[in-house]
């Protein structure tokens, strides 16, 4: 049977609370959201083609942040406006698969899998039993019985009565159904003037069985910022523990203009040779930086044949590191840097040093720790040539700050 996936992700996630962007597209280990939702559908190899329902305001936009993500997953995934509603979208989002399935293949989807595009985790094998489960009884949902003591509360907050929990899921996705049932029964919805809260709502209210399979505890729901600690977790992230990163850099002194070391200058002694203003101090910061989130390294993002870097302040290169390990979903806690150099004498300019580099990166100084040493005489460094520098950073988990709205 043909599989077609229609993955929800048009909200305006108003439950998570104030950001720019809804909840789908915040960054989970560098992704949107929703990347990792349609990933984990595409897993499956029983689902043909997959139709990504993207808010309608700004939805060029939206589809451009994710087309680099989802292009290479083999031409089967495409992209439609939402509506004003969950099922609004929903159909809308069947309409986009049908015409996809029809340009393709001259027939529409047996089965229809729907899910959250808030849900970055559902396993495989959920997915898997879902379709399995629609081919053998037309509908079928992923549940999971609450743990939890249910009570029933009355329109003045006391409790009424209690709710019997082995009776009682509480309902995930993907949830899947044979496509003419689907479609079917959002036609009799709109008829009726009735709102469901899911796809299954509206299929038993046409009068159609659905059939429950046991859902998984790890198939969450992001609808609160916390959860995002919850879902970076569940995604193979180290959410509980900090990384850390280690660079360095070495430059010869030049004959011209003013030493920068740490994004202070130090008049009277020359530049150090190097493409930008030569600050072995933060272009060893930044390689740590990118090392703590196994990125590329800096000569990677900033080549010394890009003639328009020549000269340039470093702290450019310090900025786009940490904007690397933000999406990532980490962000600075801690620096320990060592200068090793016959000169200039740093002692006096230790503090500003600390403060400027603070600055940066947005901690205290007093997370900032920076010595100088020499080598004794031995080697380049000894014999006043030149100078290097190391960096030890540490980067804690943080919830990412929310991406920017489109436009």
């Amino acid at each position: 049977m043909r599989v077609g996936a229609v993955v929800v992700a048009a909200g305006s996630g108003t439950r998570f609370g104030g950001g720019a962007a809804p909840k789908q597209f915040q960054p989970v280990l560098g992704l949107p959201l929703v990347v990792h939702a349609v990933r984990a559908v595409l897993a499956s190899d029983k689902v043909a083609r997959l139709v990504v329902v993207l808010p309608e305001g700004g939805f060029e936009s939206w589809e451009a942040d994710l087309r680099p993500h989802l292009d290479p997953e083999g031409g089967r995934v495409s992209y439609c406006p939402g509506g004003a509603s969950r099922q609004e979208s929903t159909a809308r989002g069947l309409e986009a698969l049908d015409a996809r399935f029809e340009d393709e293949e001259g027939a529409v989807a047996d089965l229809v899998a729907v899910h959250d595009g808030a849900r970055p985790a559902p396993p495989l094998p959920l997915v898997e039993e879902v379709i399995e489960a629609a081919r053998r009884h037309g509908a079928a949902i992923p549940g999971c019985r609450p743990p939890d003591t249910l009570w029933r509360v009355a329109g003045d907050g006391n409790a009424e009565s209690l709710v019997d929990r082995d009776h009682t899921v509480a309902v995930q996705t993907p949830q899947c159904f044979r496509r003419n049932l689907l479609r079917e029964s959002l036609a009799r919805a709109e008829e009726a003037g009735l709102s469901g809260t899911d796809e299954a709502s509206l299929v038993r209210a046409a009068g159609h069985p659905v059939r429950v399979v046991e859902g998984s505890p790890g198939n969450l729901k992001v609808t609160h910022a916390i959860d995002l600690e919850v879902a970076r977790t569940l995604l193979g992230g180290v959410s509980a523990m900090p990384r850390l990163g280690f660079g360095f850099d070495a430059h010869r002194f030049g004959t011209t203009g003013t030493l920068q070391l740490g994004g202070i200058p130090f008049p009277g002694v020359p530049a150090l040779e190097g493409h930008s203003d030569g600050d072995a101090v933060l272009h060893a910061l930044t390689d740590a930086i990118l090392g703590a989130v196994a990125g590329p390294d800096i000569g990677a993002l900033f080549p010394s044949s890009d003639p328009e870097l020549r000269g340039a302040a470093s702290e450019r290169f310090v900025r786009r590191a940490l904007e690397i390990a933000a999406r990532a979903g980490y962000g600075p806690g801690q620096v320990d840097l060592t200068v090793i150099a016959e000169r200039p004498r740093l002692a006096p300019r230790i503090e500003e040093m600390r403060g400027r580099v603070g600055g940066m990166l947005g901690i205290a100084p007093d997370a900032v720790g920076l010595k100088a040493t020499t080598t004794d005489g031995m080697g380049f460094t000894g014999r006043g040539e030149g100078l290097a520098a190391k960096a030890l950073v540490r980067l804690d988990p943080r919830v990412p700050e929310s991406a920017s709205p489109p436009g």
